[in-house]
């Protein structure tokens, strides 16, 4: 998609100038009550609105010669210009009819509402940046606007001295027609500027329009905020560019929404043949986003209405949205927080391993906020998002409205296990919700996602190879084998604190002779304080003042069934250990890249792609399911094959009698296989269980147990159960959990969506987005403006020539060491 707009003499790239960077506001205010953001913003003087100058009486010319006095430097005066703003036309039919009555002798009605802001001294040396960001301060608008459209509109009469029919007009500038501006680039805004000088004999009018997403609802938004609201910080980005007027197409952006900014700036200078600055590169992907999917302001009041219109067409699913009042506003609402679960998504999960993932990731748009999201997998380890929500920040009371939320739709047939990071907000919130006693989950579990976790580890241990070794830890299954490495890992951990603390006293012993040699005390209380605080640091004292010595101090106090696989207390966990959800909007096929669209964006794109994810899943189940050859899902049938030849090395050495229980059915049947290295004591149990279903009657349901820890954790047969199985003449997959089953997975993707229609965004322009609403009776909902954050910090100028300098030295760094390399390898 290209766009194309007038271009200057200069090539249309404004050039900031940063003596135009006054405040809009500044002697304006008192004056003018308007800047408040009420509509009393008119005029005093009636429907005349405008600015006028001129209207000079010309003095008769002198009989007498007289000598020429020299002129008085003329002081220029600031220029108060009004602003309007809020017309529903589309921006390219507003005339100046429309904002300004020029019928004083008819009933005067307020047209349109405006401010008034001060312009610089020399308004004509203002760049067309220059004037949009005088926009944004005047509306203290978002740094990164980028719908902002701006025209000027111009009315002169020229006083004819000798002109008697204009002479009896009161007003005669009334009768004078517009001249409209379009300001497409500094040209067009500077040739605007040089006629608002006050000319002798010459009467004008000027006014500004100004139209943008934000702009229209500037009077509610005002009313939105707390008096202590503060407007971020308006600079000119580094080489700023009007990319509204850039010939370049956006589509790759949009359709590639993970590119960072470094790899667009390559994708432009490589393809396109375009020279863009990070900051830039980072401003056309926002750029194109809005011109797709609507403005991020825009999308805040989207959202809910799409998430209503998908929720009536796809029964079974859920939204939540939690919105507050506007102070005399009885259409508008801020828009807090959204929770939304597809009805497909919610039945798959049924017939998925009984354990979500709870994943936490900050939004990167224009307005601050977090995703999160609960995700399931399926038999092959597919995911598939259960549940989304975007709130306002991690805090105690945000998490536990999601996931009382989520325990209002989730249903499943087991015990729910959630898997979550370790953070304070969320554990106290998890704990409030498996303690309450309306909870509606009978039996629920919590535990700690293992990579999260690791890093809090890295933290006090900042060795790699230890960081590895603990996740081993974690993920090891066999309790004899996770007592020696925790033993194994209490003792490099030591060692490695106490080298971190002879280090520390080194540093400190060097400092102390080098302030020796400079004529400085050794007890400086300086140097006490440093020396005090590099000790905390080696000891690495937690939040209880414990000091650390070794990875048992550190552990100390986190239960281990929150953390360790081998201590998973009745296998909730089903072996997921939180690894897979490490990098999710990365490289999920329906969450990727989605954390920096807009909000209606996210949802509209996350159920597009689920659409077709559901229909590729389902296919490939269902060739699997129709091939004699395949037994198990893909992943599952793997596992198995390699566990059928590791069982082909185990013997069969003892056989117990088989203990029966008339009453209740249940057999257990006990059998002794040798391995490799040691004996393992196999169980194969079955019992009868009534089903739901009276007219089935009831059924035999079989489970086993190994010494080895396997089955009872992950809910399959490992290779000793698979060796007696095989020796007995039993079937190894009865003793697996239905989940992994092919049925199972064929179930899971079945489910069908109906697509919702596109008409939010559809018929509405690319630059002025109205909303089409579904639902007549919905409010108006806009975003809170306290949330509005600006470019990335590493995207600022400083960083940048930072980690230009920094790559330029590692590839010195390199080129050194290969060229070292090169002189010094012996040939033969």
């Amino acid at each position: 998609m290209e766009t194309y707009a007038e271009m200057g003499s200069d090539g249309g790239d404004p050039a900031p100038n940063p003596s135009a960077m006054e405040d809009p506001c500044a002697d304006s205010a008192a004056t003018f009550p308007a800047l408040a953001g009420s509509d009393a913003l008119l005029d005093a003087s009636g429907p005349n609105l405008g600015t006028v100058t001129g209207a000079k009486k010309r003095k008769a010319p002198a009989t007498a010669k007289a000598t020429r006095k020299p002129r008085k430097l003329q002081v220029e005066e600031p220029i108060q210009m009004p602003v309007y703003y809020g017309r529903r036309e589309d921006f390219f039919r507003v005339r100046g009819e429309d904002l300004v009555d020029d019928c004083p002798g008819l009933y005067a009605e307020s047209k349109c509402a405006h401010l008034v802001g001060e312009l610089p001294l020399q308004p004509q040396s203002m760049s067309l940046v220059d004037l949009q960001l005088w926009i944004f301060k005047l509306f203290r608008l978002h740094p990164e606007t980028q719908d902002l459209e701006i025209k000027g509109l111009l009315k002169q009469y020229k006083n004819d001295f000798f002109d008697e029919e204009s002479s009896d007009l009161e007003c005669p500038l009334d009768y004078c027609p517009w001249d409209t501006h379009h300001f497409t680039s500094d040209k067009c805004w500077s040739s605007f500027a040089n006629k608002l000088k006050s000319k002798r004999n010459v009467m004008q009018r000027f006014v500004l329009y100004v139209q943008s997403s934000e702009i229209k609802h500037y009077d509610i938004l005002l009313k939105a905020v707390n008096d202590d609201y503060s407007q971020l910080v308006t600079v000119v980005l580094p080489g700023t560019k009007c990319l509204s007027s850039s010939r370049i197409g956006f589509r790759d952006l949009v359709e590639k929404p993970t590119m960072t900014a470094m790899e667009i700036v390559d994708y432009f200078s490589g393809h396109l043949g375009e020279h863009f600055s990070p900051a830039e590169a980072w401003r056309a992907r926002q750029f194109a986003l809005e011109r797709e999917y609507g403005t991020f302001y825009d999308s805040h009041n989207f959202a809910p209405r799409l998430l209503k219109e998908i929720a009536r067409k796809n029964p079974g699913g859920f939204v939540d949205i939690k919105d507050a009042e506007v102070a005399d506003c009885k259409d508008f609402r801020v828009l807090q927080r959204m929770f939304w679960a597809f009805g497909q998504c919610l039945q798959a999960f049924r017939t998925c391993r009984p354990v979500l993932c709870i994943k936490a990731t900050p939004l990167c748009g224009k307005y601050q906020g977090m995703l999160l999201t609960a995700v399931a997998f399926d038999a092959n380890d597919f995911s598939i998002p259960v549940a989304c929500a975007i709130v306002e920040g991690e805090t105690k009371e945000s998490w536990l409205w999601f996931l009382k939320n989520l325990e209002r739709v989730v249903v499943h047939q087991s015990d729910v296990c959630l898997i979550h990071d370790y953070k304070s907000e969320l554990i106290d919130a998890m704990e409030d919700l498996l303690n309450s006693p309306q909870r509606k989950w009978w039996k629920a579990e919590s535990r700690w996602c293992m990579e999260d976790l690791a890093e809090d580890f890295s933290a006090y241990f900042g060795d790699k190879e230890l960081v590895m070794m603990f996740k081993k830890l974690c993920q090891q299954k066999r309790r004899h084998k996770f007592g020696k490495m925790w033993k194994e890992l209490d003792e490099l951990t030591s060692k490695y604190m106490l080298e971190k603390a002879q280090s520390a006293t080194g540093e400190m012993q060097l400092e102390s002779v080098e302030h020796e040699v400079a004529g400085v005390e050794a007890e400086n209380p300086r140097n006490q304080s440093d020396s005090v605080e590099d000790v905390k640091e080696g000891e690495q004292a937690d939040d209880n003042n414990r000091k650390i010595t070794n990875f048992s101090d550190w552990i100390d106090l986190k239960p281990r069934e929150k953390w360790s696989l081998a201590y998973d207390r009745g296998g909730a966990r089903y072996g997921i250990m939180g690894s897979d959800i490490t990098d999710l909007h990365k490289n999920d096929p329906v969450l990727k890249g989605i954390t920096c669209l807009p909000l209606s964006a996210i949802v509209e794109v996350t159920f597009l792609r689920l659409v077709k994810y559901f229909e590729n899943m389902s296919a490939a189940a269902n060739k699997a399911i129709g091939n004699p050859s395949i037994n198990f899902p893909e992943r599952v049938q793997v596992d198995m094959h390699s566990k059928m030849q590791k069982a082909e090395m185990h013997n069969l050495t003892y056989t117990y009698a088989t203990d029966k229980n008339v009453i209740s059915g249940e057999e257990d049947r006990k059998f002794t296989v040798k391995g490799r290295k040691r004996e393992v004591t196999v169980h194969l149990k079955s019992e009868n269980t009534l089903s739901m279903d009276k007219s089935k009657g009831s059924t035999i349901r079989k489970t086993t147990t190994c010494s080895c820890n396997k089955p009872q954790l992950l809910h399959k047969p490992c290779s000793h159960v698979i060796a007696v199985c095989c020796e007995i003449g039993v079937r190894s997959a009865a003793y697996m959990s239905p989940y992994y089953s092919l049925p199972y997975l064929v179930c899971t993707w079945r489910r069908k969506f109906s697509k919702f229609s596109r008409e939010y965004r559809d018929n509405i322009p690319h630059q002025f987005r109205d909303i089409i609403p579904f639902e007549r009776e919905t409010p108006t909902w806009i975003p809170d403006k306290r949330l509005e954050c600006g470019l990335p910090a590493c995207l600022s100028l400083d960083c940048i020539q930072t980690a230009m300098v920094e790559e330029e030295q590692q590839c010195r760094t390199e080129n050194g060491s290969a060229d070292h390399n090169q002189g010094t390898k012996a040939y033969p």
